[in-house]
């Protein structure tokens, strides 16, 4: 069965210097706060304690919004439950297949035509080889970039790329889905054709964790909140009841 499982999870971030070299060492830093996140020293190293003995514990059906303040812990959860971020303590257990949108589009190759960034993400997700087609065919529809498609993305406009990338991230069936913040699709003229895409594509999601500071957004994709502050979980529940609880927090 599809899971997402966390059990005290603690997350601790070494901060780098400037030049991204080496780790960070003030000796008189004391602990205090950058945004709402901890940050304190461990043998001279300074250390930013991003997550907090987080727990959860998630089934299929479950459609999730984390809802908090900038640096409340969002998207660093969401890399949590994707394996990019390894826990310090505590434990992550994730059974089934995820599909990651950390960002507002999915990255092209931009010398690779339209269809052969298609062929690509069907390689890298392993998409059913008796599906390809018609899935071609479906991101042939949707973005309506015609014969566009059979040249090198580089030359594609700023809308036609998110287009296109919008389309190769709706066409994922996963069990685990994974969003930061919003989707990007395009013009005004997509949009109500996106919104509609964006619904099928969630509801084929087993599980769904879903970051964003929209209300409307949380409301019409998901059912449950988790409100973190200062990297902790302060309430996890009906969703209603968890934006009152970041109305009290603000």
């Amino acid at each position: 069965m599809t899971h997402v499982r966390l059990n005290q999870v603690n997350v601790r971030i070494p901060i780098y210097d400037s030049q991204g070299l080496r780790l960070l060492r003030l000796p008189f830093f004391k602990e205090s706060r950058v945004g709402t996140n901890t940050v304190s020293r461990s043998g001279g190293v300074i250390i930013m304690h991003a997550l907090k003995d987080i727990s959860l514990d998630l089934a299929e059906g479950d459609r999730v919004c984390l809802i908090g303040h900038n640096g409340a812990g969002k998207t660093t959860l969401l890399r949590v439950v994707a394996g990019i971020y390894p826990p310090a303590s505590g434990t992550v257990s994730v059974q089934g297949e995820i599909f990651a949108l950390l960002g507002t589009s999915i990255a092209l190759n931009s010398d690779a035509t339209g269809y052969e960034n298609i062929q690509l993400m069907a390689n890298l997700y392993d998409w059913p080889k008796e599906d390809y087609a018609a899935t071609v065919q479906d991101i042939e529809e949707f973005t309506e970039l015609g014969e566009y498609l059979s040249l090198p993305t580089r030359i594609y406009s700023s809308g036609m790329q998110a287009r296109l990338s919008f389309a190769l991230a709706t066409a994922q069936a996963p069990d685990i889905l994974l969003i930061d913040e919003g989707i990007g699709a395009g013009d005004a003229h997509f949009q109500e054709k996106a919104q509609a895409r964006v619904q099928n594509f969630v509801s084929r999601a087993r599980i769904m964790l879903l970051a964003s500071h929209s209300d409307a957004l949380c409301r019409a994709m998901c059912t449950k909140a988790l409100v973190l502050s200062k990297g902790e979980g302060v309430f996890f529940g009906d969703i209603e009841e968890g934006f009152k609880v970041y109305a009290a927090l603000q």
